[in-house]
């Protein structure tokens, strides 16, 4: 789970495009309008003027906000009212309300693309193992990545168009949370945390010391840990929402497919020790005329990027700056 950079003036600009009708586009707050005329006296209508009321402020809250909308919305009686008596399904007055907000519609539109391009955003934001990539094709602009809403879609449908509530992730992630129903408390929110922060990529002790006993056969044995940093030891808080988070994304199995990347990424970090780095630095200058940054070294040896701000630009970079950062202070 990887943070997601962004700011207000996105968030208020996204508002703008999903609030303005633009024909052929009829926005959030018409279909609202539309519905409240054609309903005059429903038994719901009142659930439709609280959403109509707050509209803005459902589009551009950060997280935080959202959860208390959410709860206002449930102490308010008004999420069993459009929920099916077992609540796990949107019942005529919830289906209604879902279709003011046309998520699927916005999925495919030039909205869509203009979010993908604010985010700039390059790879998975929970897993951080596949690529979530926008395309030029011949047909038009194809985003090849899901947005997951932390906040399910299909329980809170006034929440689907929300800017914090979506996610850029791969079809794996997105499918694997489902509908699960997620809360700041418990679960890491990339607008909110950061993985970085909570925790880190290491190998076991063990099974590092067979690899390295035999790099030649021993790769298989190398067992990848996510464990939550010295730090944050002890906050059982902090604890639970990694353990959430490696559970719900499968975290655990998705890595294990990576040894090579891990024995590769350990190979490279020994060789290329502090006297090669400074070979490195001195060719580049001699040969080239140009000084390479620590950050460049560190991305040519490890072959990824190596500074926080920068892993949701590449698949494996939180892993491998984790596995790596150790031997650059140290050797």
């Amino acid at each position: 789970m990887i943070t997601i950079k962004t700011n207000k003036k996105t968030a208020d600009k996204f508002a703008d495009l999903i609030l303005t009708t633009k024909k052929p586009y009829v926005s959030v707050s018409e279909r609202i309008d539309n519905w409240l005329a054609a309903h005059v006296g429903h038994a719901d209508e009142d659930i439709f003027r609280y959403i109509k009321k707050d509209i803005r402020k459902i589009i551009t809250s950060k997280p935080a906000v959202l959860e208390s909308i959410l709860n206002d919305f449930t102490a308010k009686g008004y999420q069993a009212r459009i929920l099916d008596v077992a609540g796990k399904k949107l019942n005529k007055t919830g289906t209604e309300l879902k279709d003011c907000f046309r998520y699927k519609n916005f999925r495919a539109s030039k909205k869509a693309h203009w979010l993908s391009e604010q985010l700039n955003i390059k790879s998975c934001v929970y897993c951080n193992t596949q690529y979530s990539l926008t395309v030029q094709q011949k047909s038009g602009t194809k985003m090849l990545f899901h947005l997951d809403h932390f906040f399910s879609k299909e329980l809170y449908p006034y929440l689907s168009l929300s800017y914090y509530n979506l996610i850029p992730c791969c079809a794996s992630c997105n499918m694997g949370k489902s509908d699960k129903q997620f809360s700041l408390s418990e679960n890491i929110h990339p607008y909110v945390d950061s993985l970085d922060y909570i925790a880190k990529y290491g190998t076991d002790s063990a099974s590092l010391v067979k690899f390295l006993l035999n790099i030649n056969k021993n790769e298989s044995k190398i067992k990848l840990l996510l464990e939550i940093r010295n730090k944050h030891l002890g906050n059982s808080k902090i604890q639970k929402k990694l353990d959430n988070y490696k559970e719900h994304f499968r975290i655990d199995g998705q890595y294990a497919q990576f040894n090579d990347v891990v024995a590769e990424t350990y190979l490279k970090s020994l060789y290329y020790n502090k006297h090669r780095r400074k070979e490195l630095t001195d060719f580049f200058k001699t040969a080239h005329g140009q000084k390479l940054s620590d950050d460049m070294i560190k991305r040519f040896v490890v072959g990824n990027y190596t500074e926080s701000k920068d892993l949701l630009k590449r698949p494996l970079a939180k892993m491998m700056k984790d596995i790596s950062e150790d031997f650059f202070t140290h050797f």
